[in-house]
C-alpha cells in the first residue's frame, strides 16, 4: 500500500497580452496561464495534471487545489486509482465544497487539475500512456468512473456500456494500428492564434518579393 505524501502546485503565466497574442474580441488581453499540480506519494511516483486560465485569476484555481488537496494527503493511493469515480465523489460530494459549486466555476477547474494527476499517476503505474490504459478498459470498469447524474434523460449507463460493448469488435486491431503508425497529435503554446497569422503575414512577404 502507498500513500499521498505531498501536494505540489504551481502558477505558470505567460504574458502574451504585451503582443496580444491569441487575443480576441471577448479576450483582448489574455495572458495565457495554467494552475499546475503534482501528485507525489511514498512509493517515489507521481502524477502530473493541469488546467489553463487567461492570467488574472490563475492563482485563484491553485489556491483553490492546494485547499481541496489536503483531503489527499495520507489517502490510499490504490484505493483512488482502482475506483477513480472514488476520487470524482471525494470532491464533487464534498458537502462544504458543494457549497461553492464544484460543478462549475474555479472549484470544477481545480477539480479537474486533481483528477487529471491522478489518471496520470494510474495511466503511469500501468506503463502505458493514457490513451491505451482507458481503450483497453473493460466497457463495464469504463462507464464506472463517470457520473450520469445529469445524463440518464439523453444516456443511460446501461446504454453506454452497450454502446462500448458494440465497439468491442476490431478494437484490438485499431489499437495495434495505432501503436504501429501512431495517431494525429494536437499541440499548442501560449499565444498559438498568432503563429497563423505572423505566417500568413511571411507568405503575403513572399509573394511581393
Amino acid at each position: 500500500m502507498s500513500v499521498i505524501t505531498k501536494v505540489t502546485t504551481y502558477d505558470f503565466r505567460f504574458p502574451t497580452s504585451a503582443t496580444f497574442s491569441g487575443s480576441d474580441a471577448m479576450n483582448p488581453d489574455p495572458d495565457y496561464s495554467s494552475a499546475y499540480v503534482v501528485v507525489s506519494t511514498d512509493a517515489g511516483d507521481s502524477g502530473n495534471g493541469f488546467v489553463f486560465t487567461i492570467g488574472r485569476g490563475n492563482d485563484v484555481v491553485v489556491r483553490a487545489i492546494d485547499s481541496m488537496s489536503e483531503t489527499l494527503i495520507g489517502r490510499n493511493v490504490e484505493e483512488l486509482l482502482d475506483n477513480m469515480r472514488l476520487a470524482w465523489d471525494l470532491f464533487v460530494r464534498d458537502s462544504q465544497l458543494r457549497w461553492l459549486g464544484p460543478e462549475k466555476g474555479v472549484e470544477h477547474m481545480a477539480i479537474g487539475a486533481v483528477l487529471s494527476a491522478l489518471w496520470d499517476l494510474k495511466a503511469k503505474r500501468a506503463g502505458k500512456p493514457l490513451w491505451l490504459l482507458l481503450s483497453e478498459m473493460e466497457p463495464e470498469e469504463l462507464v464506472a468512473t463517470l457520473d450520469f447524474r445529469y445524463l440518464t434523460d439523453a444516456l443511460t449507463a446501461q446504454e453506454a456500456i452497450d454502446i462500448l460493448r458494440a465497439a468491442q469488435e476490431g478494437k484490438a486491431e485499431r489499437i495495434a494500428h495505432l501503436k504501429e503508425v501512431g495517431y494525429p497529435g494536437y499541440s499548442t503554446a501560449a499565444g498559438w492564434r498568432a503563429v497563423g497569422k505572423i505566417q500568413r503575414s511571411m507568405c503575403k512577404i513572399r509573394r511581393s518579393i
